[in-house]
């Protein structure tokens, strides 16, 4: 094979050679078709179909610590290209102080817990198999992917590897200076292997020499089976961890790495011998500076996963940003689009996640211990925004049944302190005893003020034209000025103002200081020097610095965290910053989302097109196309993809949003909004491209398409306003199109859908204080659309309506994702049966959509690749200090 630079191996060019081993050579190389650029791992010998079918395996792990599989040739394998130095390099530089090696193997442990889950074993594990990002993520390469036996090199690091499942009596597998003393023998291993190199890698990482040397492949295996490891040389809490991890007989050893990282012991008081000093900050700017003396991080994992540190403490300009992840456990399951909000102080998160009862509620998470608890009284939607905090970290502030109340995290039950309009979208609480709450979307308007101490919610703003609501409002240090978020359907005054508790609601400033459809908070440097706007730019997390006394921004954004989620229908995202140097955030899986069909029973059935960031698919009446958003929110374009040949095919052109695409009932054209003149107006062209786009409704409100009357004649709209919010109208879809308002009372009322014979309506509304699902008798003729009885269809929450074609089933989505379906009959008037749950969504499903075939059989939903798997939070500790680099 010829792998020089500027030749090609099937459609990947090569670039250049990056590195080389015992497996054989690496190159990076740029894949031509899309393009992008890729890491060729290119083997001695052609692949047998065993390894054919591993890298099949291989390629269903889905996780953000391993690389991935793209591709698989006669002799080569194409894997994601990892930039940075991999832990091999950065061990060289010395003993990682105690919390960075922890956090870098808790990221570790966490990708195998992965693999084992779907019963694939690494066999290969070593220091040269980790790599870390510059952002400090780390990835684990070569998943049961090395090279297939052959004689021992003439190094360690290049010793015989192979990961076959089923290998031959006798051979020996892995790199021999961290081979289980089972694989040394040449017999059957399991997760258990995996688990020892888990031990052996974290023992080099502290200790910064091997743990088994020799001069040959066959000297270290012996000192593999022979000696123990020298527990002088690591530090004390680690010694509990690598015993169970680095027990010679795999009987006695540790079983889960899900369990490994519960062992670190926590920091006795005063000195300790044996703790590692912190290094000096190298040049290369992938080596992290040693961390501040005094914190010490313990990741934790699984069922209890968390970090031992000492939030309160003082950190020096050469402290280390450290970054762990914290994921759901057994007893509660994160919501989607649920965010976690940090504690001013830096020792808690608040998050909102089912228990094993199914009941939403908000949890309660420790920094300073592995405490996870459920908050009781604090019950709430299925899908809540976060809740907030105190000044004083002391009380969680959330809403629940047209309430604000607060809890004391110490203990006791909630405290109702006023009546609201909905649910919070946000809120803050300064020294002096005043809350700012805004409100969820469904009940949208000015901020509120409310007394610490109970009372009334009273106005603190006022809408201006064009707004939808104020949301997410923060204190500055100065306790009477805050930041806000301004919806509005102009995009020339979303974002984010200033305003001050001693302003009339009508007086608040409208100087915009910053652009943006997501809120931003303040983040105080914990060490004295300047502070930074933190906010969301495209999936990429910003910070700016700015001057709380001028209340001016300054210098250049900085990005400081990638691919980060966020909730585009309550306009947030998933993160948050404490006064004391801590960032959390949660990453988002939607580039590597994928069309997906499941079955009634929720079984996948393939998906459709490539991965990428989709929204809002629609299958034609026929079943035969899709049309669906396909990129960055703002600036989504509608494709149609053909389902019987894959093929996929742009539709739409404007650098604007283009969204929520709606087919005719013959086919023939597709009515989508857009924002291309400033609002998202209704446009209708040609299902098959031959046409322009035309301009079908314009007003000043936001406006998107959700169903066409199978007769052709009437298209309906939610309409989003500053008076009623959201709000039902129909278009004449022949003659003059004069919109017919369908329903607009002071409740919400949006995602109208029609049955087939177009005598009823099927929407969601917030009459009852959540999202539930009605059906209405639908005339437009008579003026008064939607008129007479209506019925409660769904149980517990309901949105997405969709009708199957004959009418005689109702499909929504229910709380916590799940699938459901009702009986119709009209022969009578209108009859529901009683719901009944088909199957659990993929998430995310609320902020995406969702679609199904004419028959009811299929159902096309947006999600992860071979499964959706729940996307964890991302803490950083003195997150600040990576500015400086």
């Amino acid at each position: 094979m010829n792998t020089s630079p500027g030749s090609r191996v099937d459609h990947y060019e090569i670039v250049e050679l990056i590195g080389k081993g015992g497996m054989g050579e690496v190159y990076r190389a740029r894949d031509t078709r899309l393009p992008r650029d890729a890491a060729i791992k290119v083997s001695a010998e052609k692949f047998s179909e065993r390894f054919a079918r591993e890298a099949k395996i291989i390629a269903s792990l889905n996780h953000p610590n391993i690389s991935t599989l793209y591709d698989v040739g006669p002799d080569y394998l194409v894997m994601e290209l990892v930039e940075g130095p991999t832990l091999a390099d950065r061990i060289k530089q010395g003993p990682l102080p105690l919390a960075e090696a922890s956090a870098i193997a808790r990221q570790i442990a966490d990708a195998l817990d992965c693999a084992h889950e779907k019963g694939v074993v690494h066999r290969d594990l070593k220091p040269g198999n980790i790599k870390i990002r510059p952002d400090g993520v780390v990835k684990v390469l070569d998943f049961g992917l090395a090279k297939a036996g052959g004689a021992p090199a003439a190094q360690p690091d290049e010793s015989p590897t192979m990961t076959a499942h089923q290998s031959e009596a006798g051979m020996i597998l892995g790199t021999a200076a961290y081979m289980s003393p089972e694989q040394a023998k040449g017999r059957e291993v399991d997760r258990r292997a995996d688990i020892w190199a888990f031990g052996v890698v974290f023992y080099e990482m502290l200790s910064g020499t091997r743990l088994h040397q020799g001069d040959s492949a066959p000297e270290t295996i012996a000192s593999v089976l022979r000696d123990d490891p020298d527990f002088a040389k690591i530090p004390a809490q680690a010694h509990r961890l690598l015993k169970r991890c680095l027990e010679k007989d795999p009987h006695q050893r540790l079983r889960h790495i899900g369990d490994v990282m519960s062992l670190l012991d926590e920091a006795p008081a005063g000195p300790q011998s044996g703790v590692i000093a912190p290094l000096a900050p190298a040049k290369k700017n992938w080596l992290w500076p040693a961390v501040a003396a005094g914190i010490v991080l313990l990741i934790i994992i699984g069922v209890a996963a968390l970090a031992v540190w000492l939030p309160g403490r003082s950190q020096t300009g050469a402290g280390q940003a450290v970054r762990f992840e914290v994921g759901p456990t057994g007893k509660m399951t994160f919501t989607t689009g649920g965010a976690m909000a940090v504690s001013p102080d830096g020792h808690w998160m608040v998050f909102p996640a089912s228990g094993e009862d199914g009941v939403t509620r908000f949890w309660l998470r420790s920094l300073d211990t592995v405490e996870a608890r459920a908050l009781p009284g604090t019950e709430t939607i299925a899908q809540p925004p976060p809740a907030s905090w105190s000044w004083d970290s002391r009380y969680v502030i959330f809403t629940a049944n047209n309430k604000l109340k607060k809890i004391d995290i110490q203990g006791g039950p909630p405290q109702t302190l006023a009546d609201v309009p909905g649910n919070q979208n946000g809120a803050a609480w300064n020294r002096d005893g005043v809350i700012l709450i805004g409100i969820v979307p469904g009940a949208g308007g000015p901020l509120l003020r409310v007394p610490a101490s109970g009372g009334v919610a009273a106005p603190a703003t006022a809408l201006d034209k064009g707004e939808t609501g104020h949301r997410w409002p923060q204190f500055l240090p100065d306790g009477r000025h805050f930041l806000y978020q301004r919806v509005s359907a102009d995009p020339n005054k979303m974002g984010v103002y200033i305003g001050s508790i001693d302003a009339k609601p009508e007086e608040q400033s409208l100087k915009r200081l910053l652009a943006s459809d997501r809120q931003a908070y303040y983040a105080a440097s914990p060490n004295g020097g300047p502070g930074h706007l933190v906010f969301l730019r495209e999936g990429t997390l910003m910070a700016q610095p700015f001057d709380p006394v001028k209340m001016e921004l300054s210098g250049e954004p900085t990005a400081i965290a990638e691919g980060v989620d966020s909730f585009g229908r309550a306009t947030y995202g998933l993160f948050s910053v404490s006064d004391t140097g801590t960032l959390v955030y949660r990453g988002s899986a939607v580039s590597r989302m994928a069309l997906t069909w499941f079955d009634r029973q929720g079984n996948p059935g393939g998906t459709l097109g490539e991965p990428g960031e989709y929204a809002n698919p629609a299958v034609s009446p026929d079943g035969a196309r899709v049309a669906v958003a396909l990129g960055p929110i703002s600036s989504r374009d509608i494709w149609i993809l053909d389902v019987g040949r894959g093929t996929a095919t742009r539709f739409t052109f404007d650098p604007a949003r283009d969204d929520h695409p709606v087919w005719s009932p013959d086919g023939k054209s597709i009515v989508f909004s857009s924002d291309r003149s400033g609002r998202m107006n209704l446009y209708i062209k040609p299902a098959d491209g031959s046409g322009e786009e035309r301009l079908l409704f314009k007003s000043d409100e936001y406006k998107t398409p959700t169903s066409w009357s199978k007769d052709g004649r009437f298209l309906l709209f939610t309409s989003f306003g500053p008076k009623t919010d959201a709000d039902i109208w129909a278009l004449p879809m022949q003659g003059e199109a004069r919109p017919i308002s369908v329903l607009q009372t002071p409740f919400a009322e949006s995602m109208g859908h029609l049955s087939p014979d177009g005598r009823w309506i099927a929407y969601t509304s917030l009459e009852s204080g959540m999202y539930e699902l009605y059906v209405r008798p639908f005339s437009p003729e008579s003026g008064a659309g939607a008129t007479g009885a209506k019925w409660i269809v769904s149980k517990d929450t309901g949105t997405y309506p969709r009708w199957r074609a004959d009418g005689q089933e109702l499909f929504y989505t229910a709380s916590n994702l799940q699938q459901m379906a009702v009986d119709i009959d009209t022969s009578k008037g209108f009859q529901a049966g009683t719901p009944r749950r088909l199957f659990a969504a993929p998430p995310p499903v609320n902020d995406v959509g969702w679609d199904l075939t004419p028959d009811g059989k299929r159902f096309l939903f947006v999600a992860a690749p071979g499964g959706a798997r729940t996307i964890p939070f991302t803490v950083v500790l003195n997150w600040t200090a990576a500015l400086k680099k």
